[in-house]
């Protein structure tokens, strides 16, 4: 089986993406990643390797990524866009460009992190939140396999004896 091509990218996780430089585009992040990918990894396998070995796995989600892509090269100088990665077809593009501009030896990206949010819109480490429990503070109760969670027993009415009429006549029983 013949091996597959594994290289490195660097993978800016802050900072921005300046535009006005001698080179066209450049990241402002001063601490890159540094993450292997061959020709066969996949988006989120990337999304996954990142956030891995940030330690932000269920934190953070990558909203997108932008590949810092060689346009030209001028005697010894490389010309760069921004170019935005959001899927697999778009990541092949950062494959095809390392192989057309083999100058470029190590690709670049800068990874837009945000928050993973809950369904009722706030950030949330925790995906297992609960509800707050009544007479609590703004703490939420949280789900945990080590601490049972139980909810108050609803008793419901077993005579008809106890019943109303919801018509508003009171006092008659229910067969």
């Amino acid at each position: 089986m013949a091996s597959e091509e594994s290289f490195v990218v660097l993978v800016h996780h802050r900072g921005s993406v300046n535009r006005k430089t001698r080179s066209g585009v450049k990241f402002t992040d001063k601490n890159p990643l540094c993450i292997v990918v061959t020709s066969t990894t996949s988006y989120d396998d990337l999304v996954s390797a990142v956030l891995m070995k940030l330690g932000l796995d269920g934190a953070k989600r990558v909203k997108k990524f932008f590949y810092r892509i060689p346009v030209t090269v001028l005697q010894n100088t490389v010309k760069y866009d921004c170019f935005t990665i959001n899927n697999d077809v778009d990541l092949q593009v950062m494959f095809l460009c390392r192989r057309q501009f083999p100058e470029v030896r190590t690709p670049e990206l800068l990874a837009r992190l945000v928050d993973v949010v809950s369904s009722s819109g706030g950030s949330n480490r925790n995906t297992n939140t609960l509800a707050n429990p009544a007479g609590s503070s703004s703490r939420p109760a949280v789900a945990s396999s080590s601490i049972p969670v139980y909810e108050p027993v609803v008793q419901h009415v077993a005579s008809p004896s106890f019943a109303v009429d919801l018509n508003g006549t009171e006092g008659e029983e229910y067969a």
